[in-house]
């Protein structure tokens, strides 16, 4: 992109604000000022600070359509956006293993698509609905909780001719729920990185050699803070987070380029 993606607005907005708030409180408890003073200043600070961070949003959502849509016109990337029913199955098709599982359901933000090196690459901001604690009655029956949105996640996938079992590769400072760890006999691949699986044959058939020392040469830094993951006909990158619009390109290549390692 020529300039770098919209960010969130943060929560740092509401700093200031706050800190009046925080300030007129003291300065009441101490009798410096008068309350009546602090009735009036709490509510206009908590007014300025909840219109600062709407209009921060509002700011941000028409410059990320704007980044989506100079994605879209550079044609690297095709857009079909949140949670239309024309966004195509293959792009919600992923892995439902943690921490991406959810009985509840989830939600989707941009859902783009690239076409690299030969592969339909997906791209999608991943929100992941579960349930708080329930609740029991008088009689004795549980009553689930309220649905609640997790923090998202941002995936890349693309699928594969076959299927390959479950392989997960991290930084080596990661850690991971899966069986045990893996060395596959690349020195400078075993040092950098973590991998987690459920067949140490199927993790050295892809990872020996080939996409090991690949991703050797290329360091830690080629996941870009996230995880690559094997999943059967799946191959995903995830990092919990938003959908992260500078980073799509070179991620979208470091799935290809894994991809093209597989066992035929």
């Amino acid at each position: 992109m020529s300039r770098p993606a919209a960010r969130r607005p943060s929560l740092a907005i509401l700093v200031v604000p706050g800190a009046v708030i925080a300030l007129c409180a003291v300065l009441a408890g101490l009798g410096t000022i008068e309350t009546w003073v602090v009735y009036v200043l709490v509510p206009v600070a908590a007014v300025v600070a909840g219109l600062g961070y709407l209009r921060a949003q509002r700011r941000f959502v028409q410059r990320r359509g704007e980044d989506v849509g100079r994605l879209v016109a550079a044609g690297r990337w095709t857009a079909y956006g949140g949670e239309h029913p024309e966004a195509p199955r293959d792009a919600l098709s992923f892995p439902r293993r943690e921490p991406l599982a959810s009985d509840v359901g989830h939600t989707f933000g941009e859902v783009l698509r690239a076409r690299v090196d030969g592969r339909d690459v997906w791209s999608l901001e991943l929100g992941v609905q579960y349930r708080s604690g329930g609740t029991v009655t008088e009689t004795g029956a549980r009553e689930s909780g309220p649905a609640t949105l997790s923090d998202p996640f941002h995936v890349v996938l693309t699928h594969l001719d076959r299927g390959h079992g479950l392989v997960e590769v991290s930084a080596a400072r990661a850690t991971n729920a899966l069986r045990a760890d893996v060395e596959v006999g690349v020195p400078d691949f075993d040092r950098a990185f973590r991998v987690t699986t459920e067949s140490e044959r199927t993790a050295r058939a892809w990872l020996g050699d080939g996409c090991g020392a690949d991703l050797a040469r290329q360091g830690a830094d080629a996941l870009h803070g996230g995880r690559l993951r094997l999943d059967g006909r799946t191959l995903v990158w995830w990092r919990k987070g938003p959908q992260d619009l500078d980073a799509l390109d070179d991620v979208a290549r470091l799935v290809t380029r894994a991809a093209a390692f597989l066992p035929r």
